[in-house]
């Protein structure tokens, strides 16, 4: 059935989400060179990543893949993987993130991914989880087990996209609640999310895995410096 997606590629050719060249039969979402260009998280920044949450949950580790800077072409990756029924995108990202996480030992004391869940409302209405995509493709780099159905949205909030710092941190105060707390108890766990901003919707479910005992570590796709705003 090759010459049917070799037909289907000419007819409809497929284009970089970043600079809309023509992509290749082996390119998937974005061409080659957009991907070298990626605007990848520094090492450097990592510990500030982790000082996002001091004072706030405990988190152990924190680091995000790529920068979200305004008006960068690179923010179509998140949009259409978020908005345009693409979460696939965020998969492929997550394995090459995981890829460049684990020359760190990123991973190293690990036991379990969990990705942010949504509201019921938002997930009957996207049809999909951005983040557990994201998940999936981390955990099918390293191996680590995915759970979902651990922790669960006790309120459907307000979207935090209009809202300022402060108003972002009461929107999601005690919104998440833990199925089972026996189940995770001293374990260590990865909360994953898609974008960082404030950081106070992933801080309050990270609060809710740390009052069920865990050990909490926080992965997202990207992450909005302070550097570029």
């Amino acid at each position: 059935m090759k010459w049917i997606s070799d037909f289907i590629d000419i007819i409809f050719p497929r284009h970089c989400l970043v600079c809309n060249e023509i992509l290749s039969k082996e390119e998937k979402d974005i061409c080659l060179n957009c991907l070298v260009g990626l605007p990848l998280v520094s090492r450097e920044e990592l510990p500030d990543i982790e000082k996002s949450f001091w004072g706030i949950v405990p988190v152990e580790h924190a680091a995000s893949y790529i920068y979200y800077r305004k008006g960068s072409p690179y923010n179509r990756l998140l949009h259409e993987m978020k908005y345009n029924d693409r979460p696939e995108i965020g998969f492929r990202l997550a394995v090459n993130a995981a890829k460049e996480l684990v020359k760190d030992d990123f991973f190293k004391e690990i036991e379990l991914i969990v990705p942010l869940p949504l509201s019921k409302k938002k997930l009957r209405k996207r049809g999909y989880n951005q983040s557990e995509y994201i998940a999936r493709g981390l955990s099918h780099a390293t191996g680590i087990d995915t759970a979902t159905d651990l922790i669960v949205r006790t309120i459907a909030n307000e979207t935090q996209t209009d809202k300022n710092r402060e108003e972002r941190w009461k929107n999601v105060d005690g919104i998440f609640s833990i199925i089972n707390p026996k189940k995770i108890e001293g374990k260590h766990v990865l909360l994953v999310d898609d974008i960082l901003t404030t950081g106070a919707t992933i801080a309050s479910c990270a609060k809710a895995l740390c009052a069920a005992g865990c050990r909490v570590s926080i992965f997202t796709l990207a992450y909005t410096s302070n550097k570029f705003q």
